[in-house]
């Protein structure tokens, strides 16, 4: 009698590897209840099959946003406004000038990082206050570090048909303060082989 087998503490990848090498003939029922599980995984969470490649920026952009607020915006914005009215011409034109001030500097300054990265195999799905930017990787140019923060990884896009834009995001890996993250090393990798691959494909079409 085959081994009862509890596939409900499989992970999806588990389960996606189970449902390749299972002998479905043999085995119709533990077959059924696989497919079953990855169905119902899928169906809960819809990134459950992607690798999550970012470490997770939700809260670490609303304290950023706070203190650059505080710091470099509000702060600043009350003292010059102080300079430049004076009696009841600063009860209107001071608030006035501080939203105007403090709303243009904070949208300059603010860390534009997305919540969280996945790696979707030919794709890179940015979501970000749950906006959603789907990047191919042959829509990737180059993957670098960012230069004032090395934390931050800078990905340049160029789409077919758009002018060129640019991602940033944080992995959930650090990598030594001089040495080179080993997903910007990946990432630059699968990117070449992506566009070299289009390319091809292309050339066979004409």
């Amino acid at each position: 009698m085959a081994r009862k087998i509890d596939f409900s503490t499989y992970s999806l990848n588990d389960l996606y590897l189970s449902a390749q090498a299972i002998d479905r003939d043999k085995y119709p029922e533990r077959a059924k209840e696989i497919d079953r599980l990855i169905a119902e995984i899928e169906e809960s969470n819809p990134y459950a099959h992607m690798k999550k490649i970012s470490f997770s920026t939700y809260h670490n952009n609303a304290i950023y946003s706070m203190i650059m607020f505080v710091f470099f915006v509000l702060i600043p914005a009350v003292f010059t406004s102080g300079f430049l009215f004076n009696g009841s011409m600063s009860l209107i034109f001071a608030p006035i000038f501080t939203i105007v001030y403090g709303f243009t500097l904070f949208k300059f300054c603010r860390l534009d990082v997305p919540d969280t990265v996945y790696d979707d195999g030919d794709a890179l799905l940015f979501i970000n206050n749950n906006k959603q930017r789907r990047v191919e990787l042959k829509e990737i140019v180059k993957v670098r570090h960012e230069m004032w923060f090395r934390h931050l990884i800078r990905l340049e896009v160029r789409a077919e048909g758009a002018s060129e834009s640019e991602c940033l995001f944080m992995p959930d890996t650090n990598s030594k303060l001089f040495s080179v993250n080993p997903i910007v090393c990946e990432l630059n990798k699968r990117a070449n082989a992506a566009r070299r691959a289009k390319q091809s494909e292309c050339k066979r079409q004409r």
